[in-house]
């Protein structure tokens, strides 16, 4: 089958904007939010036709749409321990089984899941090994070929550069907005020399 790859990082390691760029890049690519999702609506569901004749159809989750690609799951930790239960078939037979109303089908489920989640207990913990916090059980941890870490080391000198590099990003933003307003607040700024085009 396809590779499926989970991120466990530490919070705000860029992992949701990773996982939606590759929602965008991948032909077939879709995203959802874990902690929004239920098994209906990452599998299949089934659904009373209320235009037709009032018939039950079927109706593709995230995981179906992404047949032929990449299915990216973020918050994947934050899932309801039944719905994540609907995802252990399309991982590793690659197939989603309904039996409900009647309606006896297998839709096609060949995607690839990428899939994002924090630790269990917020951070990494340097006393604690890896495999102990991840917050995802056995059977489901076992459907992932790779599973990478990601961690935010504490720097003070380089947290307060990147700090001040998107504060001073912000600000300089903001002025430029002005100025193409007509304000006068940029010039001033400039003539008084505290800053410059550079």
């Amino acid at each position: 089958g396809d590779v499926h790859i989970l991120l466990v990082g530490d919070p705000g390691t860029a992992k949701s904007q990773l996982l939606f760029y590759m929602s965008n890049l991948t032909p077939r690519g879709i995203f959802t939010s874990g902690k929004s999702s239920s098994a209906a609506g990452l599998t299949a569901a089934v659904i009373k036709d209320e235009f037709g004749e009032g018939r039950y159809t079927l109706e593709a989750g995230a995981m179906v749409l992404a047949d032929k690609g990449l299915a990216c799951i973020d918050e994947i930790d934050k899932m309801n321990e039944s719905d994540r239960s609907a995802m252990h078939e399309a991982m590793e037979q690659q197939t989603v089984s309904i039996a409900k109303a009647g309606i006896l089908s297998t839709l096609q489920s060949r995607c690839s899941v990428l899939g994002a989640a924090n630790p269990k207990h917020g951070r990494f913990r340097s006393n604690l090994t890896k495999h102990e916090q991840i917050n995802l059980p056995a059977p489901l941890r076992s459907r992932f070929d790779l599973i990478f870490t990601i961690t935010d080391d504490p720097d003070p000198v380089k947290d307060r550069d990147l700090a001040t590099s998107v504060v001073r990003r912000h600000w300089l933003g903001e002025l430029k907005s002005l100025e193409g307003r007509g304000d006068r607040t940029l010039q001033n700024l400039k003539d008084s020399g505290d800053i410059t085009d550079e």
